[in-house]
């Protein structure tokens, strides 16, 4: 029964609130603005010419993940609110923690298979080599980072049980990765304090990883690692405020509110 309400609750809850989106608006979504977004700064980047193109090309082929990765957690707790659902949800018995993560798989996939789409774009666009030795390796960072940051889109929706901007904080959140999670910009160049905050944020161990794999050197694993507890953490915290959220929702009566 937990397995069930792990996958199949959390996929059907996930096609109930994105069925409206047809593949005419879906697949430029997730992958056009990504294909946008990566020619933009591999062009960039070729024009500046600090770093290999290729550099460019990785990090915001692993960046593309974030637009599953933030909004469709985040969604999938605030459109409950949206839709008037979110009530009927959280009066059943069933775990919170099964039923929300299980709402985190497909988000995962369509993230970590976006990536992929950009990392192969890159390959096109700016001579990215995929080593096939290494192909296991470049999985296992991608996977972790996508990860990683659905887990933050999930504590972005549990925000969403007492705000009306989960999907404003995912976009901004978005944006702050772009320069601080050395998508394009390295972490060394940034102040200091910048460089915490990149540290703090999902994707930045992975992005390197990824780099480091690519590279053929080492320290790919332990970043792996790195980014994985991250998403851990994550998790943790979110599960934690959406407890203590709904409690003090359920308290003041607002969980219809909007």
């Amino acid at each position: 029964m937990t397995l069930r309400l792990f996958f199949a609750a959390g996929w059907r809850s996930h096609m109930a609130l994105f069925r409206w989106m047809r593949p005419s608006a879906f697949f430029p979504t997730v992958i056009g603005v990504p294909t946008v977004q990566l020619i933009w700064f591999v062009y960039l980047g070729h024009y500046v010419g600090t770093h290999p193109v290729a550099y460019y090309a990785v990090g915001n082929a692993l960046h593309a993940c974030a637009i599953a990765g933030l909004f469709a957690p985040a969604m999938s707790i605030q459109g409950e609110r949206f839709s008037g659902t979110l009530t009927a949800v959280l009066a059943t018995p069933a775990r919170r923690s099964v039923m929300f993560l299980g709402r985190v798989v497909p988000a995962v996939l369509i993230g970590f298979l976006t990536s992929v789409v950009m990392l192969a774009l890159g390959v096109v666009v700016a001579d990215v080599e995929l080593p096939w030795a290494r192909l296991p390796q470049l999985v296992g960072a991608v996977l972790v980072t996508t990860a990683s940051c659905c887990a933050f889109g999930l504590l972005i929706g549990a925000i969403g049980l007492r705000t009306r901007e989960a999907i404003l904080i995912a976009n901004l959140t978005s944006y702050l990765m772009l320069l601080v999670c050395g998508v394009n910009v390295p972490l060394e160049s940034l102040p200091d304090w910048l460089q915490v905050v990149g540290r703090l944020m999902p994707m930045t161990h992975g992005i390197q990883a990824a780099r480091e794999v690519l590279a053929g050197t080492t320290g790919a694993g332990g970043l792996m690692l790195l980014e994985f507890l991250k998403a851990l953490v994550y998790l943790g915290i979110a599960l934690v405020v959406l407890r203590v959220l709904e409690q003090n929702s359920r308290r003041h009566a607002v969980l219809d509110e909007m």
